[in-house]
């Protein structure tokens, strides 16, 4: 079973960044095209950002910081909140200001960045 192993290596260790910057990519090449967000959230690259678990909350919200983009249902999946108002869903700029005050208030992402 050399590969479970070497994969939760991947998840736990330091490759956690590498490996999330990677799937984030393929994520964002394969979604390029798609514009309804539960279609882009079922590709295979997004589905394996959310089962690394936990450690890549705070990735992802330093991504939205940079660049506003479909993360929800991910950080939803992953933290089982959603801080979001009800006004702002579908304002993805909103939403994003949303999970990342989330993340500020929870110690998972550093004020300002």
């Amino acid at each position: 079973m050399p590969n479970s192993a070497s994969s939760s290596t991947t998840v736990t260790g330091r490759g956690v960044p590498e490996r999330f910057r990677r799937l984030a990519a393929e994520w964002k090449e394969q979604s390029r095209y798609l514009s309804n967000s539960a279609q882009m959230a079922m590709l295979r690259p997004y589905q394996r950002i959310i089962g690394m678990g936990s450690p890549v909350v705070p990735l992802i919200l330093e991504e939205l910081r940079r660049e506003p983009d479909q993360w929800f249902w991910a950080l939803e999946a992953i933290t089982e909140e959603n801080p979001v108002p009800p006004e702002d869903m579908g304002k993805v700029r909103r939403m994003a200001d949303a999970w990342i005050r989330w993340g500020e208030r929870e110690g998972v992402l550093k004020h300002g960045g």
